[in-house]
């Protein structure tokens, strides 16, 4: 019997691309070991030389996510002329603008600058990537590779809560520019652009190059899947997609409500809320354990949660995930709303002062064993590729645009509401999500991108299940 070999470059591939998604991935958490250094008042250690304002503290948390809103329609126009490798190349400059400026800013203006710039890369990196994963993957590994998204961009954020408390502002900026630096490298000079998008050019033979480089197959094997590609591309031509088809078309128009309400429902559940204030939230919950240590607990264990989600997700598939993930990440919410409502209320919470961390831990589990990577994974999987990248901005900038307003809001939602009120409300709609999973999305393990748009095409009863 003929021992198969292991492709081992494909695991490069999706390693060396995802370095961007670290550095994406520290961005969404950044303001968690920074902000309370500009709140400082020793000029040592807070380099505008005065605590910032409320006003100016929510803005500078909050602003990467207006710059994540503008990224996915350039990113759309970026894939469509360059393809998506260029596209990705291009995002990160305005990342590594965006952590220079931080190394020598020393106004609230200077850091908004470079936090709206990190958002425009932000915004692009996670708009391309879900799609050129998916794209350079096959049928039976696109789940687990679609999920290294979640699992390095968790990497990044713990890399951000470890080091940030430990450095000053100048050389936090300087050590994000080392994942940037290894992904122009490895990603820029090694790996290859996707083989559809070569196709869409009409670029057999460097398409069949790639193929050859990302498969490791012969000849007659790479010559088969390559007229698979070329068959698909022609057929999505031939039907042209244009934006009206995003509401038009039976398939399509069932995608977007798919992932655009996985993405509402994602970022309605609070995690970016969580993630920016992490710290704070601790302060404020009077737990026994500091608030930097939490922090690093809680995101190592939402890395390693990551992991088990992409060993899990060709074996238990996506839609059984996301509901586990919704319900007990609802539940994380409405306990630890119940917390902050016995504090408030004036009663003894010291026999329960773990409770916030082990909420936050459950949530954070919950969350990154589905709604961290699966609805990014539905952006690479559910469109055919004459709408790919039209719907990918659309959905994009659902999520980040909702991302934005709820960062922003939530310490005046907290103000207003109280912690409690803010944490029930995110317990309540993940509960609405939860119905949604059940109800609506499909599950796409194992299936060609033919199989899952005929799925699409078919009934609301064949999208249930």
């Amino acid at each position: 019997m003929e021992k198969q070999n292991i492709n081992y470059f494909i695991y490069f591939v999706v390693v060396a691309v995802n370095l961007i998604t670290m550095a994406a991935g520290a961005a969404f958490t950044w303001a968690s070991p920074v902000l309370p250094k500009l709140r400082d008042h020793d000029s040592t250690v807070n380099p505008l030389g005065e605590p910032l304002t409320n006003f100016e503290e929510s803005w500078i948390a909050s602003i990467m996510m207006m710059g994540a809103f503008t990224g996915p329609f350039a990113a759309g126009m970026l894939s469509e002329k360059l393809g998506k490798k260029k596209a990705l190349l291009i995002f990160g400059l305005p990342m590594t603008a965006s952590h220079l400026i931080c190394a020598f800013a020393t106004t609230p203006n200077l850091f908004l600058v470079a936090r709206f710039l990190i958002g425009i890369g932000v915004g692009g990196v996670f708009s391309v990537i879900p799609s050129y994963v998916g794209e350079i993957s096959e049928d039976n590994n696109r789940g687990v590779f679609g999920s290294m998204l979640g699992l390095i961009a968790a990497f990044g954020q713990i890399c951000c809560y470890a080091v940030g408390p430990l450095v000053s502002v100048r050389w936090f900026s300087l050590i994000n520019l080392i994942p940037l630096a290894l992904f122009y490298v490895l990603f820029g000079v090694f790996v290859p652009g996707s083989p559809y998008d070569l196709v869409r050019r009409n670029d057999q033979t460097e398409a069949e190059r790639s193929l050859t480089k990302l498969r490791r197959r012969t000849g007659a094997q790479v010559q088969k899947e390559l007229i698979y590609i070329t068959e698909t591309v022609e057929t999505d031509s031939e039907n042209r997609g244009s934006i009206s088809d995003l509401f038009t078309n039976k398939s399509v128009s069932k995608a977007i409500i798919i992932c655009c309400g996985l993405m509402v429902f994602q970022q309605c559940s609070g995690i970016c809320a969580v993630l920016a204030y992490m710290q704070s939230i601790f302060e404020v919950s009077g737990a026994s354990i500091s608030p930097f240590d939490a922090t690093i607990i809680i995101s190592t264990i939402s890395m390693l949660t990551n992991f088990a989600s992409s060993m899990l997700i060709d074996r238990m598939g996506r839609k059984l995930l996301l509901a586990i993930s919704s319900l007990i990440a609802a539940l994380c919410m409405l306990t630890l709303g119940l917390y902050f409502f016995l504090r408030s209320a004036g009663r003894d919470t010291t026999y329960i002062s773990w409770l916030p961390i082990m909420s936050l831990i459950a949530f954070m589990v919950a969350f990154n064993l589905g709604f961290a990577n699966i609805p990014w994974i539905f952006l690479g999987e559910l469109f055919p590729s004459n709408v790919k990248s039209s719907a990918s901005t659309l959905t994009a900038s659902v999520c980040f645009s909702l991302s934005f307003l709820i960062t922003i809001c939530f310490p005046f939602l907290s103000a207003s509401l109280g912690e409690a009120g803010s944490f029930w409300i995110f317990g309540g709609v993940l509960v609405i999500g939860h119905a949604f999973i059940l109800t609506v999305v499909p599950e796409t393990k194992g299936k060609s991108f033919k199989e899952i748009q005929d799925m699409l095409s078919g009934t609301q009863k064949q999208i249930g299940v």
